[in-house]
């Protein structure tokens, strides 16, 4: 793992940050789970990050577990994002699942979401020295994306692994994407980190194919 990366696991799930170029910023790649911003904190600070250090978020997907803490990054004045084909539609439906459970936890105020595109997202990121790519990876949901760091790291949200798909092809898109780039080095939401291996996911590819018969 490159030295301008880390990551913390709490309630089963990794949450990633990515430091910038410059040193006075700091991406966090998901949002945690609603209603736990002081775990997340301790958390952070268990590897050497103060909660103030992040700048930017942006999440995988808008699911509890991915984005539950959206709300209070806001409130803290960090730049949030939605990114492509995540919407003020999944932000509510997310939100209706996390109400059944807690019954203190505070809508997100969307007026202050950064709505971005693919291409918007990676301009705003590069310029503030952040110079991965983001790209989107809808085989887990419609509006799941990857981040991929200059270092051929690729943090993947819940995408399945690819020597677990079967005739999903927007999977099989989204690791061909991954691969493409030059991916060495992949890091799941709640899987363990592994190294891409790109003759064996095309080994593992051919092996679908053949037993599907195509």
């Amino acid at each position: 793992m490159s030295d301008d990366m880390l990551y913390m696991r709490y309630h089963n799930t990794n949450c990633f940050f990515i430091k910038g170029e410059r040193g006075d910023a700091c991406l966090a790649v998901d949002a945690g789970w609603p209603c736990t911003l002081r775990e997340y904190q301790r958390s952070m600070k268990s590897i050497g990050l103060g909660f103030s250090e992040i700048t930017h978020c942006i999440v995988t997907h808008l699911h509890l577990d991915h984005a539950g803490l959206l709300g209070e990054f806001l409130e803290c004045g960090i730049t949030c994002f939605l990114i492509g084909e995540q919407s003020f539609q999944r932000i509510d439906d997310m939100e209706r699942i996390i109400k059944r459970n807690h019954k203190a936890y505070r809508d997100i105020d969307k007026s202050k979401l950064a709505i971005a595109t693919l291409a918007g997202i990676n301009k705003s990121l590069s310029d503030a020295g952040f110079p991965g790519e983001v790209i989107a990876t809808r085989g887990h949901s419609a509006d799941s994306i990857s981040y991929l760091t200059a270092g051929g790291e690729a943090i993947i949200g819940d995408l399945a692994p690819a020597d677990q798909i079967m005739d999903d092809g927007e999977s099989e898109a989204s690791w061909a994407m991954i691969r493409a780039r030059g991916a060495n080095k992949i890091f799941p939401s709640h899987g363990a980190i592994f190294a891409l291996q790109v003759s064996e996911c095309e080994d593992d590819a051919q092996r679908r194919s053949r037993a599907s018969g195509r």
